[in-house]
């Protein structure tokens, strides 16, 4: 049995993660509860009430804070103050050479939080389980990690400076709908993501026979490693019955070559899942380029913008939901 419930986090902004997952244990046939990142504070308290009301308990497992960003770590607070947390899955930022940077600060704040509260605090890397052997975190590395921490800490003046200056005027995307998916042209990831977002904790959950991949806001060096590592530690290339796609579908988060490691060539007629994390009112996510691209793959693709998202296995308890409708083909012409 299980249950995968992304909740809706941001509104024009930023677009982060909000994940609380209930499952049977497989080593135990008993049913854990999982919290993937929390979002603002405001989505932790709802996560919070999603726990309480829909899974009938105080209690989580395991609960993972991907990166130190606002709109994942910012609620995670409330959820260790209003629920029973047993272990909390974190890096330690400040003890890795990032003791400068802003979010080491917010690192510590929960930290502290959750040993006062009798949670246990560990910092996952590749190839460590949880929850016997059900979750297996697939990156970053210790080594890597501590090196995108470093470039972190070089890149924070420019970084600071570009703040200051304000956003800059990026282009919105119509997003209009195609009738047919138009055909892949090869690309990659356009100068990738930052190392901040490169540093996220990768997680598959694997649950009756199925895999669950959650990815964060990794880019496509932390994938396609961690992807990579798994293959050869298990010899399974089998894809993803689910997908988090990363960083709300971010343009720089995929390239054609990492879709076909991870969920095989274009043209499959499978029917598997993809769900991105987008703010309510977003014009800019996700990617068509990329929601297209998990679509040639036999993937459905689902936005949250504002709603809450479930998966469940058939002998999950029955909510009263109406079903989700997916993305259809998007115009592509815009996204460059």
């Amino acid at each position: 049995m299980y249950e995968i419930d992304f909740l809706p986090v941001g509104d024009k902004g930023q677009s982060g993660d909000a994940i609380a997952l209930r499952f049977s244990r497989p080593d135990r046939g008993v049913n854990v509860v999982m919290v993937i990142d929390a979002g603002f504070q405001t989505n932790g308290d709802a996560l919070v009430e999603h726990v309480d009301g829909y899974y009938d308990t105080d209690q989580v497992d395991l609960a993972v804070v991907t990166h130190p960003d606002g709109d994942h770590i910012g609620g995670m607070g409330r959820v260790i103050e209003n629920l029973d947390v047993a272990m909390l899955c974190i890096h330690r930022i400040g003890d890795r050479g990032g003791d400068s940077l802003p979010a080491a600060g917010a690192v510590e704040e929960l930290i502290e939080l959750a040993e006062s509260r009798g949670t246990t605090v560990v910092e996952p890397f590749t190839g460590n389980h949880a929850l016997g052997g059900a979750v297996t975190f697939l990156g970053p590395d210790e080594g890597w990690y501590e090196q995108l921490v470093k470039e972190q800490v070089a890149e924070a003046p420019e970084r600071a400076l570009r703040k200051a200056k304000g956003p800059s005027a990026l282009p919105t995307l119509g997003q209009r709908v195609l009738a047919a998916l138009p055909v892949e042209v090869p690309f990659d990831d356009d100068g990738g993501t930052n190392p901040r977002n490169n540093s996220s904790i990768i997680t598959l959950v694997q649950i009756d026979g199925k895999r669950f991949l959650f990815t964060g806001d990794a880019g496509v060096p932390a994938l396609e490693s961690g992807w990579e590592w798994l293959v050869s530690a298990t010899g399974d290339t089998t894809p993803p019955a689910l997908i988090q796609i990363p960083h709300a579908g971010s343009r720089h988060n995929g390239s054609s070559d990492l879709l076909n490691l991870i969920l095989g060539p274009t043209g499959q007629a499978v029917e598997r899942t993809a769900v991105v994390s987008v703010a309510s009112k977003s014009k800019r996510h996700p990617s068509p380029r990329i929601a297209n691209a998990y679509m040639r793959r036999g993937y459905a693709v689902y936005e949250t913008r504002g709603r809450v998202l479930c998966d469940s296995s058939p002998d999950a308890p029955s909510r009263g939901w109406s079903p989700a409708t997916r993305l259809q083909p998007m115009d592509e012409s815009e996204d460059d």
